[in-house]
């Protein structure tokens, strides 16, 4: 994946590079423009995936569904955490249900509730006296909308 992104990178700066220097003809800079925003938001999106402390849905067909999955694995991987590091389930089941309230009035706030999506939660483990436990620091929505309709005739 590594490489992957450092080729990418090039690709970007080269497209950068020929946008400044006015290397492309007017008529095909558009194109080149867009291209080098949709990999802009590929890079974000493998970075965001990437990430360490993460926990992670699969792409769900709804913000319920999505909700839902995120709750499941937040559990399983409290359950975890719990045995190897200690961590206070009280306090961290606390957090979690803060910040998934956020996140619900987020999501209706911006309309998304219907869309099919991904939600990357990124948590830290926080101590407070001698407590450990998960605190959620954000979550990334990936969002997928109708991007055209296709007809195939038979």
């Amino acid at each position: 994946m590594e490489e992957l992104t450092k080729i990418l990178r090039q690709c970007l700066d080269e497209i950068d590079a020929g946008i400044k220097e006015g290397k492309f003809p007017e008529v095909a800079r558009i194109y080149v423009e867009r291209l080098g925003r949709s990999i802009r938001n590929t890079l974000s999106v493998i970075e965001t995936v990437l990430k360490e402390n993460t926990i992670q849905t699969g792409i769900s067909p709804s913000s319920r569904s999505a909700i839902y999955n995120l709750r499941r694995a937040f559990y399983a991987n409290l359950s975890r955490l719990v045995e190897e590091e200690g961590v206070d389930k009280d306090r961290s089941t606390e957090e979690w249900k803060s910040a998934v309230s956020k996140m619900i009035e987020f999501i209706n706030k911006e309309g998304i509730s219907e869309t099919p999506m991904k939600i990357v939660l990124t948590y830290s483990i926080a101590e407070e006296g001698d407590k450990k436990f998960v605190r959620p620091e954000k979550a990334e929505i990936l969002f997928f909308e109708l991007e055209g309709v296709r007809t195939v005739k038979f």
